[in-house]
């Protein structure tokens, strides 16, 4: 099988090339790498497969290949004899490649999550015309749900509002997605927040949840404005990786979206997490507000008193503010039926998630190398 994998130097997109390539011997990999300042398409393909890149074998690295290309580019790829030639090879591809900030201004979202992926469809479509497309998977966000509160199911993609840009662009790709999908061999896939590995904490990406977790471990959070009831649904990479590995090996998932999410009866609370948080950090339980009034009461007030640095710090903080009173949950029944009987287990969110906040303190949040 010859795969085109967009996203490979992502968190999410390099443990998917390293499942591909130790998966099937097979396969043949072509990551899709923009060219950099700080690096050539090729070196950063070596660095991701380097000694400390998946534990690969020789014989596993030589079948990752790059390809320069930008997903925003509607050609796609830099060379046109090379994507000739990939048109006549490649027989699958694997779209992960998106922006995940949440403060993207919305038209350079739009230009790499919506018209970004609307490029690669259109790559797949001239594999398909040609007769060999054998799928098609696209990874969106189970956060697509944006501000909708209840059970979030699988088979949906209703109307909403949003927290933010990231959001709102992947709705926006995946209802583009669930357009060709009428014509295409397609799956989607939707992870919650994803963290380091639940068996030994390990992750190379401390955004989104990390964030404010590492400004709790500073103990100078006095005040948080958290719905300890809230909602949290965490998926660590491993258990993202063996599902999606797991569930596009079967044909049986073309035409479906799954949630590869905590679901239901694997989430946790806002509150749960903050108690076994400062447990580990060895700090004191902040005073908790409710968030709608910190934002119509502390905010101003903040804003008023800090000045320099501290501003662009609060306006980072506030990014995650929606995700401290979350109202939503997300149903598992498709992803649940389709392992049932394998290997593969969806995790408690409370059985791993002090393994992720050791690593982050054994770590200095990434700045030291883990001991042996």
């Amino acid at each position: 099988m010859s795969v085109l994998l967009t996203g490979a130097t992502g968190f999410l997109g390099r443990h998917v090339l390293w499942d591909l390539l130790r998966r099937d011997p097979d396969i043949e990999v072509h990551c899709l790498l923009r060219p950099s300042k700080r690096a050539t398409p090729e070196r950063r393909l070596d660095q991701l497969l380097g000694p400390t890149g998946g534990n690969l074998s020789p014989e596993q690295r030589a079948r990752a290949h790059v390809v320069v290309g930008d997903v925003t580019n509607e050609m796609l790829f830099a060379d046109p004899e090379v994507a000739g030639r990939l048109t006549d090879e490649v027989d699958r591809v694997i779209h992960c490649a998106a922006t995940v900030l949440f403060d993207t201004p919305l038209d350079e979202a739009r230009a790499i999550n919506v018209a970004g992926t609307r490029n690669v469809l259109r790559f797949a479509e001239a594999l398909h015309t040609k007769g060999h497309l054998l799928r098609f998977d696209h990874f969106s966000t189970a956060y697509v749900a944006g501000r909708f509160e209840g059970l979030v199911r699988e088979d949906e993609l209703a109307p909403t509002t949003f927290n933010n840009t990231y959001e709102q662009t992947k709705w926006e790709s995946e209802e583009l997605v669930r357009g060709f999908q009428r014509e295409l061999p397609i799956s989607i896939f939707r992870p919650s927040i994803i963290v380091g590995d639940s068996r030994t904490g390990a992750t190379s990406n401390f955004r989104v949840l990390y964030w404010p977790l590492k400004v709790l471990s500073t103990g100078l959070a006095w005040v948080v404005p958290l719905d300890a009831n809230g909602n949290v649904d965490l998926v660590p990479i491993d258990y993202v990786v063996d599902a999606f590995g797991r569930l596009a090996a079967d044909d049986a998932s073309l035409g479906q979206c799954f949630h590869i999410a905590a679901g239901p009866n694997g989430q946790s609370t806002c509150g749960d997490l903050l108690d076994a948080a400062t447990k580990v950090f060895g700090v004191r339980r902040p005073w908790l507000i409710s968030p709608s009034v910190s934002y119509r009461v502390v905010r101003p007030l903040l804003y008023s008193v800090m000045w320099g640095r501290r501003r662009p710090l609060l306006r980072t903080a506030e990014q995650y503010f929606p995700y401290f009173a979350y109202r939503a949950s997300f149903d598992t029944s498709a992803t649940d039926t389709m392992l049932a009987g394998s290997d593969v287990e969806r995790p408690k969110v409370g059985d791993y998630f002090q393994t992720i906040l050791q690593y982050c303190v054994a770590t200095n949040w990434g700045k030291r190398p883990v001991a042996p």
